[in-house]
């Protein structure tokens, strides 16, 4: 079986720092190796000529992704870095004695890259780790300058660069960890088990929940629930999920459908239950940004997510499902 190929980069030491937690991180990678991934790595100079060697390097080789890692003083966290801005502007020289303030890296190209990473599966990944985040500011030194040269070279291939903080913030062990779960998620399509919730009320109208402001998906709408954790049975997730999201208790009853559906970046399977009737005074919304009952023809009122959709264009030809009914 063929292996994914990498791209792994660090930094040598730059300014007043004696060591590079990256090229620590780097080397360690290196060196243990992770199942499934071909790594070539690149420890890069701090200058215009290690800023230009990444792409250089994609020029004539064959990557499947590009992650690159820097040290950020500054920074007590893991920074994922969301954008790559076309500017450089330096408090102090590179290893090379360059020294420019408030110049663009490349004449004709954008003010500002985006990563070609998938958001919404870093979210996902790395959303009970306090200690890994997004940055909207890769800064203007030659980490950010580094970052906007390769992704002028790449449009297609997950290109991520990543701020790691001194090792008296977060371990070189942690950091390492970090990192090897992210080369993993760049180069494999996740495969997510998702649980929903039926949610009715006396006039069997249907609870939906419109996702909220900053989620990838802000603006749609979904039924209630959530991603089955490591260990968790179906329906103990979405008791949890629900709990998370309504502040009421539930208990899922039999499964109303089950679909799979294929997003761009990670396929999804979807089990919904039937929760029965609840009362909406109850519900406290606190991962959402509005909710709605709907009746069968108010169905397709509001946009929802593809995976909800299919069941949902069901029920508004042929009615909301009514468990207490039977057969």
């Amino acid at each position: 079986m063929e292996r994914h190929k990498v791209l792994l980069t660090g930094f040598e030491p730059f300014h007043d720092h004696d060591t590079n937690e990256s090229s620590d991180v780097v080397q360690e990678i290196v060196k243990t190796g992770i199942e499934g991934i071909q790594i070539t790595y690149c420890i890069l100079s701090v200058d215009l000529k290690g800023s230009q060697k990444p792409s250089e390097m994609m020029e004539s080789q064959r990557f499947d992704a590009v992650l690159h890692l820097g040290l950020s003083s500054k920074s007590t966290k893991i920074n994922l870095e969301r954008y790559a801005r076309n500017k450089i502007s330096m408090e102090y020289p590179d290893n090379s004695g360059r020294k420019l303030v408030n110049e663009k890296i490349e004449r004709n190209s954008p003010e500002i890259l985006e990563t070609t990473v998938s958001i919404h599966n870093f979210d996902e990944e790395f959303d009970s780790d306090d200690d890994v985040e997004w940055s909207q500011d890769a800064g203007s030194y030659v980490c950010n300058e580094t970052y906007f040269r390769t992704l002028t070279r790449n449009l297609k291939i997950p290109v991520l660069f990543m701020h790691l903080p001194k090792s008296d913030y977060v371990s070189l062990e942690r950091q390492t960890e970090v990192v090897s779960r992210t080369l993993r998620l760049m180069l494999n399509r996740p495969k997510i088990v998702v649980v929903g919730a039926m949610l009715r009320d006396s006039q069997n109208r249907i609870f939906s929940c419109m996702r909220p402001d900053g989620d990838v998906w802000s603006g749609w709408w979904e039924f209630p629930g959530g991603k089955v954790e490591e260990g968790e049975s179906l329906t103990g997730a979405l008791r949890r999920e629900i709990e998370e999201e309504l502040e009421i208790s539930v208990t899922p009853k039999s499964k109303i459908c089950e679909i799979k559906y294929s997003y761009k970046d990670r396929d999804v399977e979807l089990h919904i239950f039937d929760c029965g009737i609840v009362n909406g005074n109850e519900i406290s919304l606190k991962e959402h940004e509005d909710s709605r009952w709907l009746t069968q023809h108010e169905l397709l009122d509001v946009k929802w997510l593809p995976a909800d959709l299919p069941t949902i264009e069901d029920w508004h030809l042929n009615g909301i499902p009514d468990p207490t009914q039977g057969p």
